[in-house]
């Protein structure tokens, strides 16, 4: 299916109209979600575990489909994106909080945006590189899948990193030697870094009680906060490319080293905002297939 998605799929979209891609994408996503059972149903399992004792906008099962279902629009979003127009992106978008990201920007220090892992990220940071507001993105340079075998991650996953270079255009690799200078060469030009905090693909974290489960958080970010004094941003993206939203939360500013006990609470703080996300729109948040979340007794 990767394969598929990657060659045959992906040069399709540059001859079929966009408008009808997606089109047919919506039409079929409902019916793709009832037939991926084996999708459907570990996640809705994951999600009556995570969400005990939390009220959800519709049941597990109900959630789970949704999730599949969305998933195959944004994978569709992903293949036209290039061909999106900044005229048909503004029409799209609605952004809330825009005075927030105005007021961290005014600081002059730069901005660590931070964010999960949720379907309209890519969409929306194109957006907002189009009207001027460049984010920088970190990820890993190959991304690796539990849903995939040994031929698919030694072949499949490098062909797939290099596919979201040219999506996500402006990024750096947590796995560059330069990582760090990077980061804080975007902040002394007043730039801003994009996070995702739901996945800790470094090797320096904190283990935190989140979603009925206990979990590892990075903390880099959060020492760079702390020593540059950029504001740290919450943004929280959902929809696809038919109708995107994008919200700023008030940004924080922490300044100088925290104690150990202190820095816990603060990154704890972060993750609640991103718990709360989480928990509004579960069908939107990505991880549920990865494999990240760890469940208890399996």
């Amino acid at each position: 299916m990767a394969l598929m998605y990657l060659y045959p799929l992906r040069g399709l979209s540059r001859l079929i109209p966009v408008r009808l891609m997606c089109w047919l994408a919506d039409r079929l996503a409902p019916l793709y979600a009832l037939l991926r059972g084996d999708l459907t149903d570990p996640i809705s399992q994951r999600m009556v575990i995570c969400f005990a004792g939390h009220n959800l906008p519709a049941p597990p099962r109900v959630l789970a489909r949704s999730f599949v279902a969305k998933d195959l629009r944004k994978s569709i979003d992903d293949l036209v994106m290039h061909r999106l127009s900044t005229e048909r992106l503004s029409a799209c978008a609605t952004v809330k909080g825009m005075e927030h990201l105005d007021e961290a920007l005014a600081k002059g220090k730069g901005v660590i945006v931070i964010s999960g892992h949720f379907q309209a990220n890519r969409l929306a940071k194109r957006y907002l590189r189009r009207i001027g507001y460049s984010l920088m993105s970190i990820r890993t340079r190959v991304p690796t899948s539990n849903l995939m075998g040994k031929f698919g991650n030694r072949f499949v996953a490098p062909a797939y990193g290099r596919f979201l270079d040219a999506v996500i255009e402006d990024e750096i690799h947590v796995q560059d030697a330069g990582l760090g200078a990077g980061l804080l060469r975007r902040l002394r030009e007043n730039g801003m870094v994009n996070i995702h905090i739901d996945t800790a693909i470094t090797k320096e974290r904190i283990e935190l009680h989140y979603l009925n489960d206990d979990r590892w958080f990075p903390t880099g970010f959060l020492k760079l906060a702390e020593l540059t004094g950029a504001p740290i941003l919450p943004m929280n993206c959902r929809g696809n490319s038919s109708a995107f939203e994008i919200h700023f939360e008030k940004p924080i500013c922490y300044i100088g080293k925290s104690s150990p006990e202190v820095f816990r609470e603060r990154l704890k703080s972060l993750a609640t905002i991103l718990e709360s996300w989480i928990l509004t729109h579960p069908e939107e948040w990505e991880v549920w297939p990865r494999g990240i979340i760890k469940v208890t007794g399996k």
